[in-house]
């Protein structure tokens, strides 16, 4: 375990602060006690992340020490930690967006190392459109803008909270904003649980459709060591989102109230039914569908019209066993 200071610049429209102000372990900080060096890797942060750090001179900072083996876990503990703190001063400061921007640095306290925040992992890229000439196809988009139907409306709803949720970085808003996804999808009144459909869509049924899907492709799909394990618990698992959901939405539940290891793992089910779900939806309005209850009346079908055993075990299964392995073996 290594000690480390996390240092973050909050947004440049938050405040400035002439002195330093300690709430429990988090501090609040003003920018004119930045050494050189740290100064040297804000700049650096803020070059990765292609702003320019003369707008965020006088922003104050938010820091605290934290115990980890990573930099990047480090950087997690310190946000969730910063969370409470910056909601408490959004209070006083009405008019100031009162946020963590993307600058900061990690400081190794047994070595003096300093880590400037980079970009990480994936982020969004350009898409490139081959040109098949200068006559308008008619394509997907064209077909569903033209359709006047539930099952359509329903998709479009759909796929607004999808695109929300697809570069969410704050890990409980994206589970809530694929949620809403599917309820838009999916549910028909406040009185319906569409998690068993939700764990239909992702590959295992477990309601009376299961009968109308044929035997040798129930076979393939569940051809798998863990399979029978995800079925049980991802019922178990999407119900318990259903609840988290309703806790975020009406009792204000925050991220800090969350264990990572369950975040992590709610992230990567709702990921997976969100997609395949949008997938299932898809290719019923292009296959003429037209309501919400024709669908589920379908769902059999659909399901193995849309659904894959390779996907089923080579991405849901692998990559929900990876959430666990990585966070949660109590589950193992």
């Amino acid at each position: 375990m290594f000690n480390f200071l996390i240092v973050r610049v909050l947004e440049s429209n938050s405040f400035t602060l002439p002195n330093t102000i300690i709430y429990g372990d988090v501090e609040l900080r003003p920018a004119s006690v930045d050494s050189d060096k740290e100064l040297t890797a804000l700049k650096e942060s803020a070059d990765d992340h292609r702003l320019q750090f003369d707008k965020y001179t006088y922003a104050a900072r938010i820091c605290t020490i934290v115990s980890s083996e990573t930099v990047l876990e480090a950087l997690s503990i310190a946000a969730d930690r910063f969370s409470t703190i910056l909601d408490l001063s959004a209070s006083k400061f009405h008019i100031s967006n009162v946020d963590v921007s993307e600058i900061g640095f990690a400081k190794n306290l047994a070595s003096g190392e300093l880590h400037p925040v980079k970009r990480w992992g994936f982020n969004p890229s350009t898409s490139f459109v081959m040109s098949h000439g200068n006559i308008q196809r008619m394509d997907d988009i064209n077909y569903i803008l033209g359709l006047d139907c539930e099952l359509s409306q329903r998709y479009l709803r759909a796929l607004h909270w999808a695109r929300h949720g697809r570069h969410e970085n704050n890990s409980q808003l994206k589970i809530l904003f694929n949620w809403f996804t599917l309820e838009a999808l999916l549910k028909e009144g406040e009185s319906d649980n569409i998690s068993s459909n939700i764990c239909f869509l992702m590959g295992f049924p477990n309601n009376k459709k299961r009968l109308e899907i044929s035997e040798p492709f129930l076979a393939s799909i569940s051809d798998h060591p863990r399979y029978d394990f995800w079925k049980k618990q991802l019922i178990e698992d999407v119900d318990k989102i259903r609840i988290f959901r309703n806790n975020s939405a009406h009792s204000g539940f925050r991220i800090v109230d969350f264990s990572k290891p369950v975040l992590a793992l709610y992230s990567q089910i709702m990921i997976y039914g969100t997609s395949r779900s949008l997938g299932a939806v898809r290719f019923a309005l292009l296959n003429n569908v037209k309501t919400l209850v024709e669908f589920k009346e379908n769902i059999a079908n659909i399901f193995e019209n849309t659904a894959r055993a390779n996907d089923i075990h080579g991405n849901i299964i692998y990559s929900l066993d990876q959430v666990l392995l990585n966070g949660n073996d109590s589950y193992l």
